[in-house]
């Protein structure tokens, strides 16, 4: 067999930076030169064309970022069901390239060898394999010496001798029998090119198809997985086969899982950081509240930029759960500090919320504008921590206005309830001793 592809080609396009390329991104550039590639219409060519995203860094196992795979034992089957498939998914919204990967075949010289003709020759299917061997990939007879050089000294057929089947049947072997006699390979064998596989690839010890599409930008995947799965419903598999997703939807599921476990152990450790500083957890309660409305923040920051849950957006949300408590701790420990002087519980909240306002908005608008540029995709890659920078800015903004009223808000509930129980203990106990 020969393992290469003598009609695939592949060329790298290496964009200008955007400023030089009057602002398209590569996802636009791609739809250009796809709508010009399709006016050629290139007779017997197949063009794909996609985005690897940043030098180094993949984010799942192909270069495409929708993904099926076809389990089960028999390739054929597996061929046949990869159709229907492809049949199914045409016109689907939201992707370009679909293909699935038994569909570009290798041709393989094969040599079928008859054993009864063969062993009435005295050969073996070992010796004759041995042959064919040597007369098309040689064989080292010697060595050549040139100095402290050593090349080795092939001897084979003439290749320009071996340019098709019809050439191979014409090898000559020589029997076992005696007398030894020449036999021709076409009176012991059977060859001819046939289309195979260009690969075998197995998944938990199985063989698989894998159904590939790049999307075009205009859908999430998410929605064009959701629309593929209804088209797909209604389609039923053999006994032992399985069709399921193995693209970026599986990398995001998991990116997904592992982002909230983080930010649950974030939240709790900063949490666990407050109740030992301040021994107590009635202010931890306080200051934990303005996460929640951080994550409303990002949902509308979210929403308004179009851009959807990836894994840049939890870790925005992990650095999130550490940033927007900040405000409500100088909020809180300004008020606590104002009661350790006597002040009175409503004053010391109207004095804090008054001194503590210009350093919160100071260090808001810093974090939120150093952050802008990202969030707005100006620099050149920027589309990847995008999402990571939009999270950051919506939620620190929309926590910090919604903290500023809440967090005074339920620090006098709590405390002022925790004054009025203090007071009716301090009361009893007076009337006790008066009546004593």
């Amino acid at each position: 067999s020969q393992h290469q592809s003598p009609n695939r080609a592949s060329i790298k396009v290496q964009l200008k930076p955007r400023e030089q390329r009057g602002g398209i991104g590569s996802q636009a550039w791609i739809s250009r030169v796809k709508k010009a590639l399709d006016k050629e219409r290139l007779a017997g060519v197949r063009v794909r064309i996609f985005s690897t995203g940043l030098r180094g860094i993949r984010f799942n196992r192909s270069d495409d970022d929708f993904a099926l795979r076809i389990r089960g034992p028999d390739l054929a089957v597996l061929e046949r069901i990869a159709d229907q498939v492809l049949e199914r998914l045409r016109g689907l919204k939201g992707i370009r390239n679909l293909q699935h990967s038994a569909e570009e075949k290798n041709q393989e010289l094969s040599v079928r060898v008859d054993r009864k003709r063969a062993a009435s020759y005295g050969l073996s299917v070992e010796e004759v394999g041995k042959a064919v061997r040597f007369a098309m990939q040689g064989r080292k007879v010697t060595d050549f010496i040139a100095g402290d050089r050593s090349v080795d000294i092939l001897l084979r057929l003439n290749p320009r001798q071996m340019s098709g089947p019809a050439d191979v049947e014409n090898i000559i072997l020589f029997s076992n029998t005696e007398p030894r006699v020449p036999v021709r390979l076409s009176d012991i064998a059977k060859v001819e090119i046939i289309p195979v596989p260009s690969a075998i690839t197995r998944d938990r010890q199985q063989r698989y198809l894998e159904v590939t599409a790049s999307l075009t930008g205009g859908h999430t995947l998410g929605e064009v997985m959701a629309e593929a799965n209804r088209r797909l419903a209604g389609l039923e598999l053999p006994r032992g086969y399985t069709l399921y997703e193995a693209g970026n939807l599986e990398a995001l599921q998991e990116g997904r899982d592992l982002g909230r476990q983080l930010l649950g152990l974030a939240l709790f450790l900063v949490f666990v950081v407050m109740a030992v500083q301040y021994e107590s957890l009635r202010n931890p309660l306080v200051i934990i509240l303005s996460v929640p409305f951080a994550l409303t923040g990002v949902a509308i920051g979210l929403d308004v930029t179009g851009l959807p849950l990836s894994m840049p957006v939890w870790l925005g949300l992990i650095m999130l759960a550490g940033i927007v408590v900040n405000n409500a701790i100088v909020l809180v420990e300004y008020i606590e500090l104002e009661r350790q002087h006597g002040v009175a519980l409503y004053e010391a909240i109207v004095e804090a919320a008054r001194l503590r306002l210009r350093p919160i908005l100071m260090t808001t608008l810093t974090t939120a504008l150093g952050m802008l540029p990202l969030a707005l995709a100006l620099g050149e890659g920027s589309e990847m921590l995008q999402p990571l920078a939009v999270t950051i800015v919506s939620g620190l903004l929309f926590s910090t206005l919604v903290s500023l009223l809440l967090v005074p808000s339920v620090y006098r509930i709590l405390n002022g309830r925790s004054l009025n129980n203090s007071g009716v203990q301090k009361r009893a106990s007076t009337s006790r001793q008066s009546c004593s």
